[in-house]
């Protein structure tokens, strides 16, 4: 197989970590303090991905323009105002299918400017993540053909 031939399942990472909407935000806290991962997955409670969240998540709930962040992120997660993922995730993932083209993958991460997308298959399950690191080692590293 040639990349030209490759789908986005071919080089999605599947060993990746995600979270579920429900979790507590002690969760990502967890999962940024043990992971690499930037972006993590988040799950409905029947596996299916219904957002993502990320350093850009977590600079949205940090800020300091809100004015309900006057007295601090901690005490919004201790006066239940953020008490799980869903309350801080980015609703809308950007996703691409197991079976799209690595081309068109490429070309939506690079009109996106992102590094990564999320895999899902037709039932909008997790795959895996498809990042900008692992299509340039298959480009360029030197176990490809």
């Amino acid at each position: 197989m040639t990349m030209r031939d490759d789908r986005a399942g071919d080089l999605a990472v599947a060993d990746i970590q995600s979270l579920k909407a429900s979790d507590h935000p002690d969760a990502l806290l967890q999962l940024l303090s043990s992971s690499t991962q930037d972006v993590f997955p988040v799950l409905d409670d029947r596996g299916r991905v219904v957002g993502t969240i990320g350093e850009p998540d977590l600079l949205r709930v940090l800020s300091p323009s809100e004015p309900t962040l006057s007295f601090g992120p901690g005490k919004l997660i201790r006066e239940g105002l953020i008490d799980t993922i869903e309350d801080m995730m980015t609703r809308r993932p950007l996703t691409c299918r197991v079976s799209d083209p690595i081309h068109a993958a490429l070309k939506k991460m690079a009109t996106l400017n992102i590094a990564q997308l999320v895999v899902i298959d037709d039932n909008d399950t997790l795959v895996g993540l498809l990042r900008a690191r692992d299509l340039f080692k298959a480009l360029f590293g030197k176990d490809r053909p």
